[in-house]
């Protein structure tokens, strides 16, 4: 199989602690490196709760192939919200202690509380590290005042600051050059399956169960799965909507304007509430709020429906594909009142062969079926956007047709105020009288061109 783990290959070039990782690891794991201070031998289980016989029964899955011995290392390559269970060796000690991985690497310390005859755990990251140095230094420093404080502190951690920080510049620089190579070996792997999700929990969204995979769960970027989620009535509704309106896809221009692009072959159409005097009595009106539901809920917004860019309907022929690309900004700057926050891509037809989704500086594939939808959300709680993880592109069709429907979700627009008038990162699209003032002239540019532009014609989508 072509696929190449890009998570594991950054961690093992570019390691802050190149003993941190193991020369294999399952796709899109975590690295934690266990250290036994209790004195005697342990043993080290993960505590899965999915195959148990009887709902809720946990099995212990052996982490080590033999013992951790006292003053011993072992490095575990694991997942976020996984729990595990340490016990000694000697079945005549019962002590044992449950902890559960965090969502980065991690180092983890057994150690034997005498007094108490319990067995701790104690988890420290990078940042752990850095914020307890900091600490040590402004003791250290305490004595002092104003910039003579400043220097002292900044002598004790600058330096690992700056490593940490460049060590983050690179392995983002050899992730990005690398995601295009790997989105290519992953799209001619027909044998590729849905990455493995990292979690899996139900909602219940309109009086329906929903059961919700979720693959990537990062503060500024977030990627889940559902099943089922749109029916075959409301394709049908989108299939007899789009078969006659269909167009050449295109992308945003520099002024907001819709560009036929090279890097992206499909056609798609428009299904925009705004146009209609009663939305909520559109068949697609229920549709269009669950995907908002679904949004909300994940990722922690308060999206509204007014104003939003609502469906863009998108069909892929043979051969059609689109290079990878991010819905809104992915530069990691401070988001931009009324760009895009979150897509949902609703998957009506899916081809015989290819047309598969993929985030590859995620290391995350998606091979989707109908009635699937793929969700993801690239803004974080602190107001600053994702750093390229959402980056997305649809693989080529080989064989058949590929139908989906694309929602691009913005936050801070509204019904007097839509997202006809931004672009997809937030920034106001200029009308024609606004370029001309601004000496962009007449040349290239009908008039009413950008105010008149159908939602969705200059949008992204995979």
């Amino acid at each position: 199989m072509f696929f190449i783990s890009l998570t594991l290959l950054l961690y093992t070039l570019f390691s802050f602690d190149e003993k941190f990782v193991t020369a294999v690891a399952p796709i899109g794991s975590i690295p934690m490196k266990v250290t036994n201070n209790a004195g005697s031998a342990i043993e080290f289980f993960w505590v899965n709760t999915f195959e148990g016989k009887k709902k809720g029964e946990e099995t212990l899955v052996p982490q080590n192939k033999k013992p951790l011995r006292n003053s011993s290392i072992s490095t575990i390559n694991s997942y976020n919200t996984h729990r595990f269970r340490v016990k000694f060796v000697d079945k005549s000690r019962t002590e044992e202690v449950d902890f559960v991985k965090g969502p980065a690497a991690e180092k983890v310390i057994i150690t034997y509380d005498k007094e108490s005859k319990q067995l701790k755990v104690k988890q420290i990251t990078k940042f752990d590290e850095i914020m307890e140095n900091i600490s040590k230094g402004t003791e250290k420093c305490s004595h002092l005042r104003g910039d003579a404080f400043s220097e002292c502190l900044s002598e004790d951690v600058a330096e690992e600051i700056t490593q940490l920080s460049e060590s983050k510049s690179t392995m983002v620089t050899y992730r990005d050059l690398m995601a295009s190579r790997l989105r290519n070996y992953t799209c001619a792997d027909e044998t590729m399956e849905t990455s493995t999700p990292i979690k899996t929990y139900t909602k219940v969204l309109q009086n329906k169960k929903y059961v919700v995979d979720v693959l990537l769960d990062a503060p500024h970027s977030k990627i889940w799965l559902v099943d089922d989620f749109i029916s075959p009535e409301e394709c049908e509704v989108f299939f007899e909507h789009g078969s006659t309106r269909l167009a050449r896809a295109t992308v945003a221009g520099e002024d907001g304007s819709s560009e036929i692009s090279i890097h992206r072959r499909a056609n798609q159409a428009s299904y925009d509430f705004k146009l209609k005097d009663h939305p909520e009595e559109d068949p697609l009106w229920p549709l269009f709020n669950r995907v908002l539901d679904m949004v909300n809920y994940h990722a922690g917004y308060n999206l509204q429906p007014e104003g939003q860019e609502y469906f863009t309907i998108i069909q892929y022929n043979k051969d059609d594909e689109y290079t990878p690309h991010c819905d809104g900004s992915c530069d990691n700057n401070e988001y931009i009142k009324a760009g895009r926050v979150a897509t949902a891509v609703l998957y009506c037809q899916v081809p015989e062969v290819g047309g598969a989704t993929t985030f590859t500086k995620a290391d995350i594939f998606v091979k989707p079926r109908a009635g699937m939808a793929t969700f993801f959300s690239y803004k974080g709680p602190d107001g600053r956007m994702d750093d390229g993880y959402t980056e997305h592109s649809g693989c080529p069709v080989i064989e058949g047709e590929k139908w989906i429907t694309t929602a691009w979700l913005r936050e801070g627009v509204s019904a007097e105020d839509t997202s006809d008038n931004y672009d997809p990162e937030g920034i106001r699209i200029l009308t024609a009288d606004e370029y001309s003032a601004m000496g962009g002239g007449e040349e290239g540019f009908e008039e009413g061109e950008v105010e008149e532009m159908e939602v969705g014609m200059s949008g992204e989508s995979d």
